[in-house]
């Protein structure tokens, strides 16, 4: 399979052949948070919400990181009634879950939580735990589906804390990555939620763009990064996976804030580095990452990089930054009507809206926007958003 770095080049050449203004703007519509009068909707289990999913023509899966939940909403913000507790891996140090990264499963034989029932949803927690749910699956007693409960499938022992998670394949077999921040690693599981060690993908060389030094032959592994900067987050754009980086403090669970406190990298779904988007000031510790949707604007298709910053105010901090696909060249940040970058204090999850023909399905989705969560923890706030541009201008092909 071709990497989606490799593909990019031919795809940006087809939307370069339209004109972009570069005076696009963008609005951000708050729809629910857990603090009254700021949003149409008030949640407050909406507590630093952080992991953002959903099936196709489903609600959005929030991962509410203080409340030890995951909530439901549809595109529009209006709220599910189904709320799924999230395991801790230690009840009696930590009564309630920490969940992080989300994840929609849409296979019917990979990620079995038992025979025949397999994981819709999955989800990884600071305390080193990957938790699974199903409708028919963990039902309380007297109760019925849909299922509030997810269930651990994974569980570590050695201090591990896991931040972000993703699923690819590997030659037809679909693996899960998870960030592990706490140890400086990407942990990739297979099939059944067992860990694995990936080899060196022998038919290749690393394609590093910068051509200074060489490689380790260890998965997901970049020997150019500063010291103390370890996996934040990971996602699958296409057949490749990309690595946020954060600085790793010790004593905290997120990465520090700062601009220029962060690095992305792309690599194969068997972990050889690919390249690494230009750094900068315009990264501080960044964790969400997706591709923009066809129809917006300026951005249209561009690699879309959320900065986190620590969950602070430092410069940067909550920004979106948008990327070249195929080169890495940073675009610009996402801006509102005042030509201004839009700032989401502890910005979280990035992920695009439906992209069915009409742009709308029964989740009240629109195809030309990008949904966020935003938080920070101790409960102080907790935000489900959505971005679209002002015109919608398309990628003017």
């Amino acid at each position: 399979m071709k990497s989606l770095v490799n593909i990019a080049v031919s795809a940006v050449t087809m939307l370069s052949l339209g004109v972009m203004s570069p005076a696009q703007r963008y609005t951000q519509t708050n729809l629910v948070s857990n603090t009254s009068g700021v949003a149409p909707i008030t949640d407050p289990n909406l507590d630093d919400a952080w992991g953002l999913s959903r099936a196709s023509s489903g609600d959005w899966w929030v991962s509410d990181n203080d409340s030890g939940v995951s909530t439901l909403y549809a595109g529009n913000g209006t709220k599910n009634a189904l709320t799924v507790t999230i395991p801790s891996v230690n009840p009696k140090k930590n009564p309630k879950g920490s969940p992080t990264g989300t994840i929609a499963n849409g296979s019917t034989t990979d990620f079995l939580i038992a025979p025949n029932t397999p994981a819709v949803f999955l989800f990884v927690t600071l305390d080193g735990g990957i938790a699974a749910w199903n409708p028919n699956f963990a039902i309380s007693q007297g109760g019925a589906a849909p299922s509030t409960n997810a269930v651990l499938v994974s569980k570590s022992s050695d201090g591990s804390s896991y931040t972000g998670i993703t699923s690819s394949f590997i030659k037809d077999k679909r693996y899960l990555y998870v960030a592990n921040f706490a140890k400086s690693r990407v942990d990739v599981f297979d099939s059944s939620f067992h860990r694995v060690t990936l080899h060196e993908d022998s038919d290749h060389t690393y394609d590093f763009n910068d051509s200074n030094g060489r490689q380790r032959n260890e998965p997901f592994v970049d020997e150019r990064l500063p010291k103390d900067f370890a996996p934040f987050n990971v996602q699958a754009i296409g057949p490749d996976i990309v690595v946020t980086y954060g600085l790793l403090v010790e004593g905290q669970h997120v990465a520090a804030g700062g601009p220029g406190l962060g690095y992305v990298d792309v690599y194969t779904s068997s972990g050889r580095l690919l390249t690494r988007l230009e750094s900068g000031s315009q990264l501080n510790s960044p964790w969400g990452v997706t591709l923009a949707p066809l129809d917006f604007g300026r951005f249209s298709h561009a690699l879309l990089v959320g900065q986190f910053g620590g969950g602070g105010s430092t410069p940067s901090a909550g920004t979106i930054a948008a990327y070249d696909l195929a080169t890495g060249e940073f675009l610009g940040t996402v801006e509102d009507a005042t030509g201004r970058p839009i700032v989401v204090p502890g910005l979280w999850s990035l992920s695009p809206g439906n992209v069915s023909p009409t742009n709308l399905d029964s989740a009240a989705a629109p195809a030309a926007e990008v949904y966020f969560t935003s938080g920070t923890s101790r409960s102080l706030f907790g935000y489900f958003t959505a971005v679209s541009t002002d015109l919608t201008e398309g990628n003017a092909q």
